[in-house]
């Protein structure tokens, strides 16, 4: 018995362990590096490649601007699919 209850519980851990957040958030711009964003809260957050076509999402965006970010987060990590300027 002790072990289904150790194989369950390692199994929701798994599933669990990577689960994504979706989010908005608006802000200043302190500081752009490479595909990374740094807004006014000291988060940070980070834009894939533009894909072929398409326009870039970074393009044109400084510090001092204020955004209005739509992320993802997953194993930490603030994803970027949209942005309002």
């Amino acid at each position: 018995m002790k072990n289904v209850v150790a194989a369950v519980l390692a199994v929701a851990m798994v599933m669990f362990a990577g689960a994504a957040f979706a989010g908005d958030i608006k802000g200043a711009i302190k500081s752009v590096s490479g595909r990374t964003v740094t807004l006014d809260n000291g988060q940070t957050y980070t834009f894939a490649a533009a894909a072929a076509g398409a326009a870039d999402m970074m393009a044109g965006l400084a510090a001092g601007q204020t955004v209005t970010l739509t992320f993802t987060t997953a194993n930490n990590v603030n994803t970027v699919s949209k942005v309002a300027k």
